[in-house]
Protein backbone atom coordinates (compact mmCIF):
# COMPACT_ATOMS: atom_id res chain seq x y z
CA UNK A 1 0.00 0.00 0.00
CA UNK A 2 2.87 2.36 0.88
CA UNK A 3 4.56 1.67 -2.45
CA UNK A 4 1.28 2.18 -4.32
CA UNK A 5 0.62 5.51 -2.62
CA UNK A 6 4.17 6.73 -3.01
CA UNK A 7 4.89 5.70 -6.61
CA UNK A 8 2.01 4.09 -8.50
CA UNK A 9 -0.71 6.56 -7.49
CA UNK A 10 1.15 9.71 -8.69
CA UNK A 11 2.06 7.96 -11.93
CA UNK A 12 -1.57 6.93 -12.51
CA UNK A 13 -2.77 10.47 -11.70
CA UNK A 14 -0.25 12.08 -14.06
CA UNK A 15 -1.08 9.58 -16.82
CA UNK A 16 -4.82 10.22 -16.35
CA UNK A 17 -4.24 13.96 -16.39
CA UNK A 18 -2.27 13.69 -19.64
CA UNK A 19 -4.75 11.40 -21.37
CA UNK A 20 -7.80 13.48 -20.41
CA UNK A 21 -6.10 16.68 -21.49
CA UNK A 22 -5.16 15.15 -24.83
CA UNK A 23 -8.72 13.85 -25.27
CA UNK A 24 -10.16 17.31 -24.56
CA UNK A 25 -7.84 18.96 -27.04
CA UNK A 26 -8.80 16.42 -29.72
CA UNK A 27 -12.51 17.02 -29.12
CA UNK A 28 -12.03 20.82 -29.26
CA UNK A 29 -10.18 20.45 -32.52
CA UNK A 30 -13.02 18.32 -33.88
CA UNK A 31 -15.62 20.96 -32.85
CA UNK A 32 -13.55 23.69 -34.44
CA UNK A 33 -13.31 21.65 -37.64
CA UNK A 34 -17.08 21.02 -37.70
CA UNK A 35 -18.00 24.66 -37.07
CA UNK A 36 -15.50 26.02 -39.58
CA UNK A 37 -16.98 27.55 -42.74
CA UNK A 38 -16.64 25.26 -45.72
CA UNK A 39 -14.42 26.49 -48.53
CA UNK A 40 -16.60 24.69 -51.19
CA UNK A 41 -19.40 26.71 -52.94
CA UNK A 42 -22.89 26.56 -51.41
CA UNK A 43 -24.87 23.99 -53.41
CA UNK A 44 -28.24 25.61 -52.73
CA UNK A 45 -26.97 28.97 -54.02
CA UNK A 46 -25.64 27.39 -57.22
CA UNK A 47 -28.97 25.64 -57.84
CA UNK A 48 -30.97 28.81 -57.18
CA UNK A 49 -28.74 30.81 -59.56
CA UNK A 50 -29.13 28.20 -62.26
CA UNK A 51 -32.93 28.06 -61.71
CA UNK A 52 -33.15 31.86 -61.89
CA UNK A 53 -31.10 31.94 -65.11
CA UNK A 54 -33.42 29.33 -66.62
CA UNK A 55 -36.57 31.32 -65.73
CA UNK A 56 -35.11 34.57 -67.06
CA UNK A 57 -34.16 32.85 -70.34
CA UNK A 58 -37.79 31.64 -70.73
CA UNK A 59 -39.09 35.13 -69.93
CA UNK A 60 -36.66 36.71 -72.41
CA UNK A 61 -37.78 34.31 -75.18
CA UNK A 62 -41.43 35.35 -74.66
CA UNK A 63 -40.52 39.05 -74.62
CA UNK A 64 -38.51 38.59 -77.84
CA UNK A 65 -41.47 36.95 -79.55
CA UNK A 66 -43.72 39.83 -78.42
CA UNK A 67 -41.22 42.37 -79.67
CA UNK A 68 -40.36 43.73 -76.21
CA UNK A 69 -36.69 42.64 -76.22
CA UNK A 70 -33.99 42.74 -78.80
CA UNK A 71 -31.87 39.83 -80.01
CA UNK A 72 -28.78 41.02 -78.16
CA UNK A 73 -30.55 41.02 -74.81
CA UNK A 74 -31.80 37.52 -75.52
CA UNK A 75 -28.28 36.36 -76.34
CA UNK A 76 -27.02 37.94 -73.09
CA UNK A 77 -29.65 36.02 -71.09
CA UNK A 78 -28.67 32.85 -72.92
CA UNK A 79 -24.98 33.36 -72.09
CA UNK A 80 -25.84 33.80 -68.39
CA UNK A 81 -27.89 30.61 -68.61
CA UNK A 82 -24.93 28.73 -70.12
CA UNK A 83 -22.52 30.04 -67.43
CA UNK A 84 -24.85 28.87 -64.62
CA UNK A 85 -25.25 25.52 -66.36
CA UNK A 86 -21.43 25.21 -66.70
CA UNK A 87 -20.99 26.03 -62.98
CA UNK A 88 -23.53 23.37 -62.07
CA UNK A 89 -21.84 20.68 -64.21
CA UNK A 90 -18.31 21.14 -62.88
CA UNK A 91 -16.29 20.09 -59.78
CA UNK A 92 -17.97 19.55 -56.40
CA UNK A 93 -21.37 20.73 -57.75
CA UNK A 94 -21.42 17.91 -60.29
CA UNK A 95 -20.39 15.38 -57.61
CA UNK A 96 -23.21 16.63 -55.37
CA UNK A 97 -25.70 16.34 -58.26
CA UNK A 98 -24.51 12.78 -58.78
CA UNK A 99 -24.89 12.00 -55.04
CA UNK A 100 -28.45 13.37 -55.06
CA UNK A 101 -29.29 11.17 -58.13
CA UNK A 102 -30.01 13.90 -60.71
CA UNK A 103 -27.02 13.37 -62.97
CA UNK A 104 -28.87 11.19 -65.59
CA UNK A 105 -31.55 13.90 -66.05
CA UNK A 106 -28.81 16.57 -66.27
CA UNK A 107 -27.00 14.54 -68.93
CA UNK A 108 -30.24 14.26 -70.98
CA UNK A 109 -30.75 18.00 -70.78
CA UNK A 110 -27.17 18.68 -71.83
CA UNK A 111 -27.69 16.37 -74.83
CA UNK A 112 -30.65 18.54 -75.95
CA UNK A 113 -28.75 21.80 -75.48
CA UNK A 114 -28.07 22.28 -79.21
CA UNK A 115 -31.74 22.66 -80.22
CA UNK A 116 -32.06 25.31 -77.54
CA UNK A 117 -29.06 27.17 -78.98
CA UNK A 118 -30.59 27.02 -82.49
CA UNK A 119 -33.98 28.35 -81.28
CA UNK A 120 -32.31 31.23 -79.39
CA UNK A 121 -30.30 32.19 -82.45
CA UNK A 122 -33.25 31.96 -84.89
CA UNK A 123 -36.03 33.37 -82.65
CA UNK A 124 -37.79 36.09 -84.60
CA UNK A 125 -39.98 38.89 -83.36
CA UNK A 126 -43.63 37.94 -83.32
CA UNK A 127 -42.92 34.17 -83.56
CA UNK A 128 -44.66 32.83 -80.43
CA UNK A 129 -44.44 29.27 -81.67
CA UNK A 130 -40.65 29.27 -81.41
CA UNK A 131 -40.84 30.86 -77.95
CA UNK A 132 -43.27 28.18 -76.75
CA UNK A 133 -41.02 25.47 -78.24
CA UNK A 134 -38.03 26.93 -76.40
CA UNK A 135 -39.97 27.02 -73.12
CA UNK A 136 -40.96 23.36 -73.57
CA UNK A 137 -37.28 22.43 -73.96
CA UNK A 138 -36.37 24.40 -70.82
CA UNK A 139 -39.23 22.98 -68.72
CA UNK A 140 -37.47 19.62 -67.76
CA UNK A 141 -34.42 21.55 -66.65
CA UNK A 142 -36.62 23.87 -64.57
CA UNK A 143 -38.26 20.86 -62.90
CA UNK A 144 -34.82 19.25 -62.30
CA UNK A 145 -33.45 22.36 -60.62
CA UNK A 146 -36.54 22.71 -58.40
CA UNK A 147 -36.23 19.15 -57.09
CA UNK A 148 -32.45 19.43 -56.67
CA UNK A 149 -32.79 22.70 -54.72
CA UNK A 150 -35.37 21.19 -52.38
CA UNK A 151 -33.23 18.13 -51.74
CA UNK A 152 -30.04 20.19 -51.25
CA UNK A 153 -31.82 22.40 -48.71
CA UNK A 154 -33.07 19.36 -46.78
CA UNK A 155 -29.57 17.80 -46.76
CA UNK A 156 -27.99 21.03 -45.55
CA UNK A 157 -30.50 21.22 -42.70
CA UNK A 158 -29.80 17.58 -41.80
CA UNK A 159 -26.03 18.15 -41.93
CA UNK A 160 -26.32 21.24 -39.74
CA UNK A 161 -28.40 19.30 -37.24
CA UNK A 162 -25.88 16.45 -37.17
CA UNK A 163 -23.06 18.92 -36.58
CA UNK A 164 -24.94 20.51 -33.72
CA UNK A 165 -25.60 17.09 -32.16
CA UNK A 166 -21.95 16.07 -32.55
CA UNK A 167 -20.73 19.35 -31.05
CA UNK A 168 -23.08 18.92 -28.11
CA UNK A 169 -21.72 15.39 -27.52
CA UNK A 170 -18.12 16.60 -27.77
CA UNK A 171 -18.78 19.43 -25.31
CA UNK A 172 -20.21 16.93 -22.84
CA UNK A 173 -17.14 14.75 -23.19
CA UNK A 174 -14.88 17.78 -22.70
CA UNK A 175 -16.73 18.72 -19.51
CA UNK A 176 -16.30 15.17 -18.18
CA UNK A 177 -12.57 15.31 -19.10
CA UNK A 178 -12.17 18.61 -17.26
CA UNK A 179 -13.72 17.06 -14.17
CA UNK A 180 -11.28 14.11 -14.48
CA UNK A 181 -8.37 16.52 -14.90
CA UNK A 182 -9.43 18.38 -11.75
CA UNK A 183 -9.63 15.13 -9.79
CA UNK A 184 -6.17 14.05 -11.03
CA UNK A 185 -4.76 17.43 -10.03
CA UNK A 186 -6.36 17.09 -6.60
CA UNK A 187 -4.77 13.65 -6.15
CA UNK A 188 -1.37 15.07 -7.08
CA UNK A 189 -1.74 17.99 -4.66
CA UNK A 190 -2.71 15.63 -1.83
CA UNK A 191 0.20 13.34 -2.68
CA UNK A 192 2.71 16.21 -2.67
CA UNK A 193 1.40 17.39 0.69
CA UNK A 194 1.82 13.88 2.13
CA UNK A 195 5.33 13.64 0.70
CA UNK A 196 6.31 17.00 2.15
CA UNK A 197 4.95 15.93 5.55
CA UNK A 198 6.88 12.65 5.40
CA UNK A 199 10.05 14.50 4.38
CA UNK A 200 9.77 16.81 7.39
CA UNK A 201 9.30 13.83 9.69
CA UNK A 202 12.28 12.02 8.25
CA UNK A 203 14.41 15.13 8.53
CA UNK A 204 13.49 15.39 12.20
CA UNK A 205 14.43 11.73 12.81
CA UNK A 206 17.62 12.17 10.87
CA UNK A 207 18.66 15.14 12.95
CA UNK A 208 17.98 13.15 16.08
CA UNK A 209 20.04 10.20 14.87
CA UNK A 210 22.74 12.56 13.66
CA UNK A 211 23.13 14.05 17.12
CA UNK A 212 23.49 10.57 18.64
CA UNK A 213 25.93 9.49 15.90
CA UNK A 214 28.08 12.58 16.42
CA UNK A 215 28.42 11.65 20.07
CA UNK A 216 29.69 8.18 19.13
CA UNK A 217 31.92 9.44 16.33
CA UNK A 218 33.61 12.09 18.46
CA UNK A 219 34.80 9.44 20.94
CA UNK A 220 36.26 7.10 18.24
CA UNK A 221 40.04 6.77 17.89
CA UNK A 222 39.65 5.96 14.17
CA UNK A 223 39.19 8.71 11.58
CA UNK A 224 35.53 8.80 10.57
CA UNK A 225 34.38 10.80 7.53
CA UNK A 226 30.86 10.96 6.12
CA UNK A 227 29.68 12.40 2.79
CA UNK A 228 26.23 12.96 1.33
CA UNK A 229 25.02 11.92 -2.12
CA UNK A 230 26.66 15.02 -3.65
CA UNK A 231 30.07 14.14 -2.10
CA UNK A 232 29.93 16.99 0.41
CA UNK A 233 31.52 16.25 3.76
CA UNK A 234 29.02 16.00 6.62
CA UNK A 235 31.14 14.37 9.37
CA UNK A 236 34.82 15.00 10.22
CA UNK A 237 35.77 13.73 13.69
CA UNK A 238 38.79 14.57 15.85
CA UNK A 239 40.79 11.55 14.66
CA UNK A 240 40.34 12.79 11.07
CA UNK A 241 41.56 16.23 12.14
CA UNK A 242 44.76 14.69 13.57
CA UNK A 243 45.34 12.41 10.58
CA UNK A 244 44.73 14.95 7.81
CA UNK A 245 45.86 17.95 9.88
CA UNK A 246 42.65 19.84 9.04
CA UNK A 247 39.96 21.00 11.46
CA UNK A 248 36.29 20.12 11.06
CA UNK A 249 35.17 23.68 10.30
CA UNK A 250 37.35 23.70 7.18
CA UNK A 251 36.07 20.32 5.99
CA UNK A 252 32.33 20.05 6.75
CA UNK A 253 30.15 21.39 3.96
CA UNK A 254 33.01 21.23 1.43
CA UNK A 255 33.35 18.75 -1.43
CA UNK A 256 35.43 15.80 -0.18
CA UNK A 257 37.72 16.06 -3.22
CA UNK A 258 38.47 19.69 -2.32
CA UNK A 259 39.13 18.80 1.33
CA UNK A 260 41.84 16.26 0.42
CA UNK A 261 43.31 15.22 -2.92
CA UNK A 262 43.34 11.66 -1.57
CA UNK A 263 39.65 11.33 -2.44
CA UNK A 264 40.26 12.40 -6.06
CA UNK A 265 42.38 9.29 -6.70
CA UNK A 266 40.52 7.05 -9.12
CA UNK A 267 40.36 3.89 -7.00
CA UNK A 268 39.34 5.77 -3.84
CA UNK A 269 36.68 7.75 -5.72
CA UNK A 270 35.43 4.45 -7.18
CA UNK A 271 35.19 3.02 -3.64
CA UNK A 272 33.08 6.03 -2.59
CA UNK A 273 30.86 5.55 -5.66
CA UNK A 274 30.29 1.90 -4.72
CA UNK A 275 29.41 2.88 -1.15
CA UNK A 276 26.90 5.47 -2.40
CA UNK A 277 25.39 2.77 -4.61
CA UNK A 278 24.95 0.44 -1.60
CA UNK A 279 28.11 -1.74 -1.61
CA UNK A 280 30.78 -1.82 1.09
CA UNK A 281 34.40 -1.56 -0.12
CA UNK A 282 37.82 -1.85 1.53
CA UNK A 283 41.17 -0.48 0.32
CA UNK A 284 44.46 -1.33 2.01
CA UNK A 285 47.90 0.29 2.12
CA UNK A 286 46.93 3.51 0.32
CA UNK A 287 49.63 6.22 0.41
CA UNK A 288 48.71 9.57 1.98
CA UNK A 289 51.04 12.47 1.22
CA UNK A 290 51.02 15.34 3.71
CA UNK A 291 52.98 18.60 3.33
CA UNK A 292 54.54 18.20 6.78
CA UNK A 293 55.88 14.67 6.14
CA UNK A 294 58.77 13.72 3.89
CA UNK A 295 57.57 10.14 3.60
CA UNK A 296 53.97 9.18 2.85
CA UNK A 297 51.69 7.69 5.47
CA UNK A 298 49.86 4.46 4.65
CA UNK A 299 46.20 4.09 5.51
CA UNK A 300 43.40 1.53 5.24
CA UNK A 301 39.98 2.77 4.07
CA UNK A 302 36.63 1.07 4.59
CA UNK A 303 33.65 2.63 2.85
CA UNK A 304 30.06 1.77 3.84
CA UNK A 305 26.70 3.08 2.62
CA UNK A 306 24.84 5.34 5.04
CA UNK A 307 21.15 4.37 5.02
CA UNK A 308 17.92 5.90 6.28
CA UNK A 309 15.65 2.89 6.24
CA UNK A 310 15.85 1.49 2.72
CA UNK A 311 17.14 4.74 1.23
CA UNK A 312 20.85 5.57 0.89
CA UNK A 313 21.59 9.10 2.02
CA UNK A 314 25.38 9.05 1.89
CA UNK A 315 28.53 7.08 2.71
CA UNK A 316 30.77 6.75 5.74
CA UNK A 317 34.53 6.23 5.45
CA UNK A 318 36.66 4.71 8.23
CA UNK A 319 40.36 5.57 7.89
CA UNK A 320 43.10 3.77 9.86
CA UNK A 321 46.80 4.74 9.96
CA UNK A 322 48.78 1.54 9.22
CA UNK A 323 52.17 3.13 8.53
CA UNK A 324 53.95 1.28 11.35
CA UNK A 325 52.31 -2.04 10.52
CA UNK A 326 53.28 -1.59 6.88
CA UNK A 327 56.89 -0.84 7.79
CA UNK A 328 57.04 -4.04 9.87
CA UNK A 329 55.43 -6.06 7.09
CA UNK A 330 57.85 -4.56 4.56
CA UNK A 331 60.83 -5.61 6.65
CA UNK A 332 59.43 -9.14 6.96
CA UNK A 333 58.74 -9.25 3.22
CA UNK A 334 62.24 -8.00 2.37
CA UNK A 335 63.78 -10.62 4.62
CA UNK A 336 61.58 -13.31 3.04
CA UNK A 337 62.43 -12.09 -0.47
CA UNK A 338 66.13 -12.18 0.41
CA UNK A 339 65.85 -15.75 1.61
CA UNK A 340 63.87 -16.72 -1.48
CA UNK A 341 66.48 -15.05 -3.67
CA UNK A 342 69.25 -17.01 -1.97
CA UNK A 343 67.28 -20.22 -2.38
CA UNK A 344 66.66 -19.44 -6.07
CA UNK A 345 70.31 -18.67 -6.69
CA UNK A 346 71.38 -21.90 -5.03
CA UNK A 347 68.68 -23.84 -6.89
CA UNK A 348 69.78 -22.26 -10.17
CA UNK A 349 73.39 -23.21 -9.48
CA UNK A 350 72.33 -26.77 -8.74
CA UNK A 351 70.15 -26.87 -11.88
CA UNK A 352 73.01 -25.55 -14.00
CA UNK A 353 75.37 -28.09 -12.52
CA UNK A 354 72.85 -30.85 -13.16
CA UNK A 355 72.34 -29.62 -16.72
CA UNK A 356 76.11 -29.59 -17.29
CA UNK A 357 76.33 -33.13 -15.96
CA UNK A 358 73.52 -34.24 -18.23
CA UNK A 359 75.10 -32.51 -21.23
CA UNK A 360 78.41 -34.11 -20.42
CA UNK A 361 76.78 -37.54 -20.07
CA UNK A 362 74.93 -37.07 -23.37
CA UNK A 363 78.13 -35.88 -25.01
CA UNK A 364 80.09 -38.92 -23.87
CA UNK A 365 77.23 -41.26 -24.78
CA UNK A 366 76.86 -39.76 -28.27
CA UNK A 367 80.61 -39.59 -28.66
CA UNK A 368 80.89 -43.27 -27.82
CA UNK A 369 78.20 -44.13 -30.35
CA UNK A 370 80.01 -42.15 -33.01
CA UNK A 371 83.29 -43.84 -32.17
CA UNK A 372 81.66 -47.24 -32.64
CA UNK A 373 80.40 -46.28 -36.09
CA UNK A 374 82.53 -43.54 -37.62
CA UNK A 375 85.98 -43.89 -36.08
CA UNK A 376 86.25 -47.65 -36.47
CA UNK A 377 85.41 -47.55 -40.20
CA UNK A 378 88.57 -45.68 -41.36
CA UNK A 379 90.68 -47.72 -38.92
CA UNK A 380 89.27 -50.88 -40.47
CA UNK A 381 90.16 -49.57 -43.93
CA UNK A 382 93.75 -48.79 -42.84
CA UNK A 383 94.09 -52.17 -41.14
CA UNK A 384 92.75 -54.01 -44.19
CA UNK A 385 95.11 -52.19 -46.56
CA UNK A 386 98.17 -52.84 -44.36
CA UNK A 387 97.30 -56.52 -43.87
CA UNK A 388 96.96 -57.02 -47.63
CA UNK A 389 100.33 -55.30 -48.17
CA UNK A 390 101.91 -57.52 -45.54
CA UNK A 391 100.47 -60.76 -46.95
CA UNK A 392 100.87 -60.12 -50.64
CA UNK A 393 103.35 -57.26 -50.78
CA UNK A 394 105.84 -59.28 -52.92
CA UNK A 395 103.10 -60.17 -55.43
CA UNK A 396 101.67 -56.61 -55.87
CA UNK A 397 102.75 -54.16 -58.50
CA UNK A 398 103.89 -50.67 -57.69
CA UNK A 399 100.55 -49.22 -58.88
CA UNK A 400 98.62 -51.60 -56.59
CA UNK A 401 100.84 -50.70 -53.64
CA UNK A 402 100.27 -46.99 -54.30
CA UNK A 403 96.50 -47.59 -54.56
CA UNK A 404 96.47 -49.43 -51.20
CA UNK A 405 98.53 -46.69 -49.61
CA UNK A 406 96.27 -43.99 -51.05
CA UNK A 407 93.22 -45.69 -49.49
CA UNK A 408 95.01 -45.89 -46.14
CA UNK A 409 95.95 -42.18 -46.32
CA UNK A 410 92.41 -41.20 -47.23
CA UNK A 411 91.05 -43.20 -44.28
CA UNK A 412 93.63 -41.63 -41.92
CA UNK A 413 92.70 -38.12 -43.24
CA UNK A 414 89.04 -38.89 -42.66
CA UNK A 415 89.77 -40.06 -39.11
CA UNK A 416 91.82 -36.91 -38.47
CA UNK A 417 88.98 -34.65 -39.59
CA UNK A 418 86.53 -36.52 -37.36
CA UNK A 419 88.83 -36.10 -34.38
CA UNK A 420 89.36 -32.38 -35.14
CA UNK A 421 85.59 -31.80 -35.41
CA UNK A 422 85.00 -33.55 -32.10
CA UNK A 423 87.72 -31.52 -30.40
CA UNK A 424 86.34 -28.26 -31.87
CA UNK A 425 82.90 -29.05 -30.45
CA UNK A 426 84.45 -29.84 -27.07
CA UNK A 427 86.37 -26.54 -27.09
CA UNK A 428 83.18 -24.69 -28.06
CA UNK A 429 81.25 -26.27 -25.17
CA UNK A 430 84.08 -25.45 -22.78
CA UNK A 431 84.17 -21.79 -23.92
CA UNK A 432 87.77 -22.02 -25.08
CA UNK A 433 87.17 -20.51 -28.53
CA UNK A 434 88.03 -16.79 -28.77
CA UNK A 435 86.64 -14.33 -31.27
CA UNK A 436 88.87 -11.61 -32.81
CA UNK A 437 86.71 -9.39 -34.97
CA UNK A 438 88.06 -7.23 -37.80
CA UNK A 439 87.09 -6.12 -41.28
CA UNK A 440 86.97 -9.08 -43.64
CA UNK A 441 86.26 -9.20 -47.41
CA UNK A 442 83.78 -12.08 -47.64
CA UNK A 443 84.02 -12.27 -51.43
CA UNK A 444 87.78 -12.82 -51.28
CA UNK A 445 87.34 -15.34 -48.46
CA UNK A 446 84.79 -17.33 -50.53
CA UNK A 447 86.89 -17.43 -53.71
CA UNK A 448 90.06 -18.44 -51.84
CA UNK A 449 88.24 -21.18 -49.94
CA UNK A 450 86.77 -22.58 -53.16
CA UNK A 451 90.20 -22.46 -54.82
CA UNK A 452 91.72 -24.39 -51.91
CA UNK A 453 89.13 -27.17 -52.37
CA UNK A 454 89.69 -27.84 -56.07
CA UNK A 455 90.35 -31.51 -55.43
CA UNK A 456 86.90 -31.98 -53.78
CA UNK A 457 85.07 -30.01 -56.50
CA UNK A 458 86.13 -32.23 -59.37
CA UNK A 459 82.68 -33.43 -60.41
CA UNK A 460 80.59 -30.45 -59.27
CA UNK A 461 79.25 -27.44 -61.17
CA UNK A 462 80.02 -24.53 -58.81
CA UNK A 463 78.47 -21.07 -59.45
CA UNK A 464 79.75 -18.08 -57.45
CA UNK A 465 77.84 -14.78 -57.68
CA UNK A 466 79.40 -11.73 -55.98
CA UNK A 467 78.31 -8.05 -55.98
CA UNK A 468 80.21 -5.34 -57.85
CA UNK A 469 81.60 -3.81 -54.65
CA UNK A 470 83.53 -5.61 -51.88
CA UNK A 471 81.38 -6.84 -49.00
CA UNK A 472 83.28 -6.08 -45.79
CA UNK A 473 82.00 -7.95 -42.75
CA UNK A 474 82.98 -7.31 -39.15
CA UNK A 475 83.92 -10.80 -37.98
CA UNK A 476 86.73 -13.22 -37.17
CA UNK A 477 88.15 -14.27 -40.59
CA UNK A 478 89.36 -17.64 -39.28
CA UNK A 479 85.98 -18.62 -37.87
CA UNK A 480 84.14 -17.13 -40.86
CA UNK A 481 86.21 -19.32 -43.16
CA UNK A 482 85.48 -22.31 -40.90
CA UNK A 483 81.74 -21.61 -41.14
CA UNK A 484 81.83 -21.28 -44.93
CA UNK A 485 83.95 -24.41 -45.27
CA UNK A 486 81.41 -26.38 -43.22
CA UNK A 487 78.50 -25.08 -45.34
CA UNK A 488 80.33 -25.85 -48.60
CA UNK A 489 81.36 -29.29 -47.35
CA UNK A 490 77.77 -30.01 -46.33
CA UNK A 491 76.51 -28.96 -49.79
CA UNK A 492 79.13 -31.11 -51.57
CA UNK A 493 78.41 -34.11 -49.38
CA UNK A 494 74.58 -34.12 -49.54
CA UNK A 495 73.76 -32.52 -52.93
CA UNK A 496 72.22 -34.67 -55.62
CA UNK A 497 74.53 -35.85 -58.43
CA UNK A 498 74.88 -33.67 -61.55
CA UNK A 499 73.26 -30.66 -59.84
CA UNK A 500 74.92 -27.25 -59.42
CA UNK A 501 75.95 -25.58 -56.17
CA UNK A 502 75.29 -21.83 -56.17
CA UNK A 503 77.09 -19.46 -53.79
CA UNK A 504 75.59 -15.94 -53.63
CA UNK A 505 76.95 -12.99 -51.63
CA UNK A 506 74.83 -9.88 -51.04
CA UNK A 507 74.00 -7.23 -48.43
CA UNK A 508 70.68 -6.73 -46.64
CA UNK A 509 70.41 -3.74 -44.33
CA UNK A 510 73.29 -3.88 -41.84
CA UNK A 511 74.07 -7.56 -42.55
CA UNK A 512 76.12 -9.41 -45.15
CA UNK A 513 74.42 -12.58 -46.35
CA UNK A 514 76.16 -15.53 -48.02
CA UNK A 515 73.84 -18.28 -49.27
CA UNK A 516 74.94 -21.77 -50.31
CA UNK A 517 72.28 -23.40 -52.47
CA UNK A 518 72.17 -27.04 -53.52
CA UNK A 519 69.73 -29.78 -54.45
CA UNK A 520 69.08 -32.29 -51.67
CA UNK A 521 66.34 -34.63 -50.47
CA UNK A 522 65.48 -33.46 -46.95
CA UNK A 523 62.30 -33.49 -44.87
CA UNK A 524 60.37 -30.41 -43.68
CA UNK A 525 60.64 -31.52 -40.04
CA UNK A 526 64.43 -31.62 -40.29
CA UNK A 527 64.47 -28.08 -41.70
CA UNK A 528 62.52 -26.72 -38.73
CA UNK A 529 64.03 -28.51 -35.77
CA UNK A 530 66.94 -30.90 -36.19
CA UNK A 531 69.65 -29.84 -38.65
CA UNK A 532 71.59 -27.64 -36.20
CA UNK A 533 71.44 -30.11 -33.31
CA UNK A 534 74.79 -31.51 -32.27
CA UNK A 535 75.44 -35.07 -33.53
CA UNK A 536 72.23 -35.05 -35.56
CA UNK A 537 72.39 -36.70 -38.98
CA UNK A 538 69.50 -36.68 -41.42
CA UNK A 539 67.93 -39.57 -43.25
CA UNK A 540 70.05 -38.81 -46.36
CA UNK A 541 73.35 -39.17 -44.39
CA UNK A 542 73.56 -42.93 -44.61
CA UNK A 543 76.84 -44.09 -46.16
CA UNK A 544 78.44 -40.59 -45.83
CA UNK A 545 81.22 -39.68 -43.44
CA UNK A 546 80.63 -37.27 -40.57
CA UNK A 547 79.42 -37.15 -36.97
CA UNK A 548 76.83 -34.33 -37.20
CA UNK A 549 78.94 -31.48 -35.77
CA UNK A 550 79.56 -29.26 -38.84
CA UNK A 551 76.26 -27.34 -38.93
CA UNK A 552 76.17 -27.14 -35.14
CA UNK A 553 79.65 -25.56 -35.15
CA UNK A 554 78.73 -23.22 -38.03
CA UNK A 555 75.64 -21.83 -36.28
CA UNK A 556 77.39 -21.53 -32.90
CA UNK A 557 80.38 -19.65 -34.38
CA UNK A 558 78.02 -17.33 -36.32
CA UNK A 559 76.02 -16.50 -33.18
CA UNK A 560 79.26 -15.72 -31.31
CA UNK A 561 79.97 -13.08 -34.00
CA UNK A 562 76.49 -11.45 -33.79
CA UNK A 563 75.39 -13.35 -36.89
CA UNK A 564 73.42 -16.49 -37.63
CA UNK A 565 73.10 -19.47 -39.96
CA UNK A 566 69.59 -20.25 -41.25
CA UNK A 567 68.17 -22.84 -43.60
CA UNK A 568 65.17 -22.66 -45.87
CA UNK A 569 63.64 -24.76 -48.64
CA UNK A 570 63.43 -23.21 -52.13
CA UNK A 571 61.29 -24.98 -54.66
CA UNK A 572 61.26 -28.78 -54.83
CA UNK A 573 64.26 -30.66 -53.32
CA UNK A 574 66.31 -27.46 -53.17
CA UNK A 575 67.85 -26.17 -49.93
CA UNK A 576 69.53 -22.88 -49.09
CA UNK A 577 71.92 -22.30 -46.12
CA UNK A 578 72.30 -18.57 -45.37
CA UNK A 579 75.22 -17.17 -43.33
CA UNK A 580 74.53 -13.68 -41.90
CA UNK A 581 77.34 -11.51 -40.48
CA UNK A 582 77.28 -7.81 -39.52
CA UNK A 583 78.76 -5.35 -42.01
CA UNK A 584 81.91 -3.44 -41.04
CA UNK A 585 81.40 0.27 -40.39
CA UNK A 586 84.47 1.34 -42.39
CA UNK A 587 84.26 1.16 -46.18
CA UNK A 588 87.01 -0.45 -48.26
CA UNK A 589 87.78 0.62 -51.82
CA UNK A 590 89.32 -2.63 -53.02
CA UNK A 591 87.45 -4.16 -55.90
CA UNK A 592 87.50 -7.81 -56.89
CA UNK A 593 85.91 -9.71 -59.78
CA UNK A 594 82.26 -9.94 -58.76
CA UNK A 595 80.76 -12.76 -60.82
CA UNK A 596 82.47 -16.07 -61.26
CA UNK A 597 80.79 -19.00 -62.96
CA UNK A 598 82.91 -22.05 -63.29
CA UNK A 599 82.41 -25.76 -63.72
CA UNK A 600 85.00 -27.50 -61.62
Amino acid sequence: ARTFIGIALPIIAIASFTLLLAFSLIRLARIEEDMRLEANPNMLWVLSRAHLANLRLSEAATQRALGEMGQNDLNARYDIFLSRLSLLGDGPQLRQIEVMGFKPELDVFLANLRPISVLVADLEQGNLTQAQQLNRLLEPYNHLLTQAANKAMIEEWDDLGNKLDTSRTHLSQILISLIGISLAGLVLVIHFMLVAREARERRRLLNKEKAFSELLIASSGEAIIAVDMQYYCTVWNEAAERLFMLNANSAIGISIGTVSGLFEITRIKAALDRALSGHATSLHDQPLFLPSHDEPLYIDLRCFPLRNGERIIGAIVLVSDVTQQRAAQREIAEHRDHLEHLVQERTQELDEALARERITADLYRNFGAMISHQFRTPLAIVDSALQRLMRRGHHLTVEEVQERGQKARHAISRLTKLIESTLDAARLDAGQIEIHKQGCDLGLLITENCANNDDTLTNKNLIIILPDQPVMAYCDPVHAEHIFANLLSNALKYSSPDTPITITLETSGAMAKCSVNNHADIGTHELKFDLFERYYRGKNAQGKTGIGIGLYMAKSLALMQDGDVEVQAIGQNQIDFILSLPLAKNEFADKLPRQIESAL
